[in-house]
């Protein structure tokens, strides 16, 4: 299969990793080998220095994901049994994506149902075109949402909302969305593109040690472990570290700072 016929790819520009959903025909629906390919691909942004920022997207601005592949239930979802083990590879795959360290943010446009809200959720930013319709909706299948992924949402919009969300099962238009919480920002469909990568240049202008080190410290605030000495150590190491002395030593030249040619 080449590499554009996969059902999710990476594509590498600069600093840039591009994370595809690519089943158009299938409005993005996430099947088996999609959720294991999500798996294999944020380890790979993992270990490849040349990316600093993820972006998670449809092949095209008609849809994000219409979710997970529902055909496929009878077969991989048939039973308690094996709803365990998709459920195992779903997981592997959201949590690869939250746990990233470098900073991942889905470009939301069309449908964003189920899983590929799940996705969205587990992203650090979530930018929007006007078009998007996002819901979750396991109240309409007769299944009850995981817990872990339960949390992330309740983390997003608060638990008044997250029931709201869940319990109607419906699809939230683009303002909603917006006022709930769900989604962060949202701009006209033809400037979503734009919009997205003028933000990630303001984030490549700093320094990508200071980013990571504030994602890793905000997920201990929330998982409830501000008192981790690993995070109180990120920043102990931030004081000592070549960017710092970039960074300041760019401020007293009156320059601007170039963290990206330095080495860590």
């Amino acid at each position: 299969m080449s590499h554009d016929q996969q059902p999710v790819h990476l594509v590498v520009n600069g600093y840039i990793g591009e994370v595809i959903l690519n089943r158009p025909k299938k409005r993005n629906a996430l099947n088996i080998e999609a959720w294991n390919l999500l798996k294999d691909i944020f380890e790979q942004c993992a270990k490849d220095s040349r990316v600093e920022i993820v972006i998670l997207r449809g092949a095209d601005l008609s849809v994000f994901s219409a979710g997970a592949d529902i055909s496929e239930f009878e077969t991989v979802r048939a039973n308690a049994s094996l709803n365990r083990e998709y459920s195992a590879v779903v997981k592997s795959a959201v949590m690869s994506i939250k746990n990233l360290a470098k900073p991942v943010i889905a470009m939301v446009s069309g449908y964003c149902v189920g899983g590929g809200t799940e996705l969205a959720v587990a992203c650090d930013l979530r930018f929007g075109s006007d078009t998007l319709k996002m819901g979750i909706t396991p109240a309409k299948l007769g299944f009850v949402y995981d817990v872990e992924e339960t949390k992330m949402l309740v983390d997003l919009v608060g638990p008044s909302h997250a029931k709201d969300i869940l319990f109607s099962a419906r699809l939230l238009d683009a303002p909603e969305a917006h006022h709930m919480g769900l989604i962060d920002r949202i701009v006209p469909k033809d400037m979503l593109v734009a919009s997205t990568r003028n933000y990630i240049d303001k984030l490549l202008r700093n320094a990508p040690q200071s980013i990571r080190g504030a994602k890793a410290i905000i997920n201990g605030i929330v998982a409830e472990s501000p008192d981790d000495p690993q995070l109180k150590q990120i920043v102990s190491d931030s004081l000592d570290s070549r960017h710092y002395q970039e960074g300041v030593k760019a401020f007293i030249d009156k320059r601007r700072p170039d963290f990206l040619s330095v080495p860590e």
